[in-house]
């Protein structure tokens, strides 16, 4: 069965942020005169949809790595099977099949000493990953 993804509302204050966003991108883009005339409505369409995924790709990895980054909360600096502090290692890259393409980041590694075990601190859930 397929997991349903739960919608998620864009909060209000987030709006002008967003608005601001793509008023800055139509600058860059276009200049102070903004769209030319002439220019076709399926070509900014195109144009909006590359965008978009190029943003979701670029926030997914920024957001996933940003997250791997900060400090293991107490939880996952245990070993799962025994319960001893595990020892960091050495970051790992990680790729997921999202949506909106693929997104790529290096994810924290730990080991348990006891159970010589390695472990990568992300909580999985049925259907995360091929079996």
């Amino acid at each position: 069965m397929a997991k349903t993804t739960p919608m998620i509302q864009i909060p209000a204050q987030l709006r002008p942020v967003l608005h601001a966003a793509a008023k800055n991108l139509l600058f860059h883009l276009y200049g102070s005169q903004g769209l030319p005339w002439g220019t076709s409505f399926a070509d900014l369409e195109e144009l909006v949809v590359q965008l978009a995924e190029t943003f979701s790709s670029e926030l997914l990895q920024q957001a996933l790595q940003h997250q791997a980054e900060q400090p293991l909360p107490p939880p996952l600096q245990h070993c799962p099977r025994c319960g001893r502090s595990t020892q960091p290692g050495e970051p790992q890259p990680r790729t997921v099949q999202t949506r909106r393409g693929t997104a790529d980041w290096h994810e924290p590694s730990s080991s348990c000493d006891h159970c010589r075990k390695a472990f990568f601190p992300s909580v999985q859930e049925p259907g995360d990953r091929p079996g």
